[in-house]
């Protein structure tokens, strides 16, 4: 008979192999270059699947010339029920009832393959956990540090595909087949069961922490990280899983043939031969050529587009914010690379929570972003969310230890905490932001913008620019400064209990009437803090040319805004 799934899977195989050789050509004239982990382990991983699938096309060869070279084989049972389930099936051939021991080349082979699929396995999860190590935090070990790392791994991949080596010989059985075929079924496995957790997990992590979207050069784009992870749990769904599922049944059940389809089993060894193909792609080819070849669904293209079109600039009454760090001078004076490290994070973070919350970054200068949104809603959103997840942001040690201004560490013990949450929180961590909120309106004048000739980003030019600004430079670190008229939308939303009050928690307290000097403005000013934050307001000092509004007095210059802002602290939970 012609054992068809046989030489599917024998020619998917030799797909496999010629685009893992390509890619392996074409990553071995860049390894003098490229020092870093993730290129090594993808290397490695390349290595284990080109030599998974060398082996198993010998055996699979080998397997096809049972068959239609005669009616017997001295080994091998040939039936349909075989060549669908292939080798994996000859662990359920109770005593061989006058068979013989496989070839000594099919031993061979059959080894080599199976060490291969367990060491791939293990570069796999390595891949994946230093890919999430990348998308979390940008890493740069330096270039001996990267080897060692990459050295350490392969002595522990070394060391688990020996233990496998050794328990696939130990394990009791009645004949080579089965000892062979519960210790890689068992041990590999495993181990892809523990990739596909741990790259979902991943995946999640950074759709969750708003990490799906960088903003590169003022541009909005989705992460090449994130897509890599995804891709990566997309062809192990779909090419691994099946393989997985399908063994662990065989393995459980004495008789798989009774209730496991042909097409199942023969299918599911085609997909997981095919998949060395596939990630050569996704690993090291063109990632845009892979991406036309896959085509976007219909969904997919409308998310995108959508995502684009809210992160257009805003046109008309933007919603101003702009921050800045405190005594950034300072450190930078002091702390020199420290504080290096601790910026990228803190630019990270504003630009990921960006994303989330619709917002345009219109410049950078230093330290100081000046942004821009649709709508009130989303820019305070944004800034509640910026100054909570400042604290759950790893900064360096040296940072947190330094005792310098703008960097001290507050935490607040509390008497009664559930065992579930720890004994205290911070209320001041790492680098401390101040942002300022303001709402461009009709009464300020007309708004320009335009195109910045090298930036090509949206610029605005206007008294509502201005005045955006100039609040931003009223308060503390980890202090949100509005005006009036957001602090009214915000008193707006707590009275009415609003789904949006109800999903971002804030504190609000009113902080009188700043007057601008040169601009010749008086401006009522509000004071906005996570309800989380809320004992911050006790650790913000005093501001200068600010009133309070029972001894406020009109002045001839413009009264800009004036309306009621809350007296009291107000909490809104």
């Amino acid at each position: 008979m012609l054992p068809v799934w046989t030489i599917l899977g024998l020619l998917a195989l030799l797909l496999s192999f010629a685009c893992l050789a390509m890619a392996l050509w074409s990553m071995h004239h860049s390894m003098k270059y490229m020092q870093s982990c993730v290129f090594r382990a993808t290397f490695a991983y390349l290595v284990s699947r080109i030599v998974h699938a060398v082996a198993w096309s010998v055996v699979s060869i080998i397997f096809i010339d049972q068959f239609v070279g005669g009616e017997m084989s001295a080994w091998l049972y040939l039936d349909s029920y075989h060549d669908a389930g292939g080798f994996r099936l000859l662990r359920h051939d109770e005593e061989p009832n006058g068979k013989e021991d496989p070839p000594t080349e099919v031993i061979v082979m059959v080894f080599f393959g199976d060490a291969a699929t367990v060491s791939g396995a293990l570069w796999m999860l390595v891949l994946v956990l230093e890919l999430i190590k990348l998308a979390k935090k940008s890493l740069d070990r330096g270039s001996f540090q990267e080897k060692w790392t990459f050295k350490r791994y392969t002595i522990a991949n070394v060391v688990v595909v020996g233990i496998y080596t050794i328990l696939s010989f130990a394990i009791d059985g009645p004949g080579f087949w089965t000892g062979r075929y519960v210790a890689v079924l068992i041990t590999a496995n495993v181990l892809q069961a523990l990739v596909i957790a741990t790259v979902t997990a991943g995946v999640y992590y950074l759709r969750s922490h708003s990490r799906k979207f960088e903003s590169v050069d003022g541009q909005v784009i989705q992460s090449p990280l994130y897509l890599r992870l995804k891709r990566i749990l997309t062809v192990y769904i779909t090419t691994s899983l099946p393989y997985l599922i399908v063994g662990w049944f065989m393995l459980a059940s004495d008789a798989p043939g009774d209730f496991m389809p042909r097409w199942l089993m023969g299918s599911s060894i085609v997909l997981f031969n095919v998949s060395g193909c596939v990630f050569a792609l996704v690993l090291v080819g063109s990632q845009e050529c892979f991406n036309t070849c896959l085509g976007p669904s219909d969904e997919t293209r409308l998310t995108i587009t959508q995502a684009s079109q809210n992160m257009d600039a805003p046109m008309e009454h933007p919603v101003f914010v702009n921050t800045d760090i405190e005594s950034s001078s300072l450190l930078w004076g002091q702390l020199g690379q420290t504080m290096h490290d601790a910026q990228e994070l803190h630019d990270n973070l504003l630009r990921s929570l960006l994303v989330k919350h619709n917002g345009y970054e219109i410049t950078t200068c230093g330290d100081a972003f000046q942004l821009a949104f649709h709508c009130i809603p989303d820019a305070v959103a944004y800034c509640l969310d910026v100054q909570l997840e400042l604290m759950n942001q790893p900064w360096p040690v040296e940072f947190v230890d330094s005792g310098l201004p703008g960097s001290l560490t507050v935490s607040i013990r509390t008497k009664h905490v559930p065992l579930t949450k720890p004994k205290h929180q911070y209320l001041f961590h790492g680098i401390r932001v101040r942002m300022g909120i303001h709402a461009a309106s009709e009464a300020e004048g007309q708004l320009f913008h335009q195109v910045h000739p090298v930036t090509h980003r949206t610029t605005y030019v206007g008294l509502s620019e201005l005045i955006g600004r100039e609040v931003s430079d009223v308060g503390h670190g980890g202090q949100i400064v509005v005006t009036a008229p957001i602090a009214k939308w915000l008193e707006t939303e707590a009275s009415k209990n609003s789904r949006w009050a109800q999903n971002h928690p804030f504190a609000v307290q009113d902080m009188g009437v700043y007057r601008i000097t040169d601009l010749k403005i008086d401006l009522g000013i509000a004071e906005v803090v996570p309800a989380a934050l809320r004992d911050r307001s006790a650790h913000f000092g005093s501001i200068a040319n600010v009133q309070s509004r029972m001894s406020y007095e009109p002045s001839e210059s413009m009264r800009y805004g004036l309306v009621r802002s809350p007296r009291e602290v107000a909490i809104f939970v």
